[in-house]
């Protein structure tokens, strides 16, 4: 585990103008898959290769404008969807059983490996760590969820499910053990995003807890999403227009709006997924009827990004805490492979 002792953070806090070096200026670079439309985009390691679904069930791999779609699902498996893919290429995402259930899947090559969590109705893999684990969500079928960490070499799960909340998404996780997601504290209040690990770590006299940062901005609330092994994270937040709007950034330094091109049209929502350890981040943007419009790779200005590709600037602003307004999240659906709940 990580001995440096970070910024804590307890209960709610507000996200600061940021001073997050490379933030501001970032470039985009589309993802452009020929004859299709990127669905959702998420995980990115640190090759560039991204996790991704397209409008016409494409499900695959992207990386330097090639797009190379999953071998077939096993026996038994319908459809499968990529969402996860770390450094060694070891994929992981959602499985469909001929029945309708819904499992995770690990692929290595061309090898499928399909497991799900015991006592619980459905699996939802998110993302795979450099070190193999994976994160994720399951539901008991009538409401109830909770998070998880999976280890396939020992085929054992370890529960990662925030205490005093519902409704999880867990899915980042980085070489310290970091884990990203947002949970709900009670009806009618929104997402709360955070930044976590199980336990508390004594390092002599220092103590880290539990919730390294606790995120709460704008009206609906925040959904934390990827975290690389700096601790800078990635997210989306629930605006009481209806739209969601991106952010890049850590309590430390501070956070900022990330806009794809096309979000910033009224209406337009920015989404975004992952980070890599060169800071780059994956966000796809939808319209007001969650049509999508496109997805994309962000590079900081002094970072690396794929060269000669066609980038553009991002549309920033600073994000501050709304404290007035209150609005109903669009309903958007949670089937997998069509689609994914963000």
């Amino acid at each position: 585990m990580q001995n440096r002792e970070l910024c804590l953070v307890i209960g709610m806090v507000s996200l600061l103008l940021s001073r997050l070096a490379g933030a501001q200026g970032y470039q985009w670079t589309e993802i452009v898959i020929p004859g299709t439309t990127v669905l959702q985009a998420w995980q990115i390691n640190d090759s560039g290769q991204v996790a991704l679904f397209t409008t016409d069930a494409g499900n695959g791999i992207y990386a330097d404008g090639i797009f190379t779609p999953l071998p077939a699902p096993p026996e038994g498996i319908q459809s499968v969807a990529p969402l996860g893919i770390n450094n060694d290429g070891v994929i992981t995402g959602g499985a469909v059983t001929v029945a309708g259930d819904n499992r995770g899947f690990i692929l290595r090559g061309s090898t499928y490996a399909i497991f799900s969590r015991p006592g619980w109705a459905n699996t939802f893999p998110r993302s795979i760590s450099n070190s193999g684990l994976i994160t994720g969500t399951t539901d008991d079928g009538a409401g109830g969820t909770a998070g998880f960490i999976y280890d396939p070499v020992t085929d054992t799960f370890t529960d990662a499910t925030p205490p005093g909340s519902f409704n999880h998404i867990v899915q980042g996780m980085n070489a310290f053990g970091r884990i990203t997601g947002h949970g709900n504290e009670s009806p009618g209040i929104g997402r709360y995003g955070f930044v976590w690990q199980q336990g508390t770590i004594s390092q002599g006299e220092r103590e880290l807890r539990p919730f390294l940062a606790r995120l709460k901005i704008a009206d609906l609330g925040t959904a934390t999403r990827g975290i690389n092994d700096s601790g800078i994270v990635v997210g989306f937040t629930n605006e009481a227009t209806g739209e969601n709007q991106g952010f890049v950034g850590n309590d430390a330094s501070g956070y900022e709006r990330l806009i794809a091109p096309g979000g910033e049209i009224a209406g337009n929502s920015t989404i975004c997924s992952s980070i890599n350890n060169l800071a780059q981040v994956v966000c796809y943007v939808w319209d007001s009827t969650a049509t999508p419009l496109g997805a994309f790779i962000g590079s900081p200005a002094t970072g690396k990004g794929s060269a000669g590709a066609d980038k553009r600037p991002a549309s920033t602003g600073a994000v501050v805490q709304r404290t007035n307004g209150t609005s109903v999240a669009r309903a958007l659906p949670n089937n997998l492979p069509a689609r994914a709940l963000p």
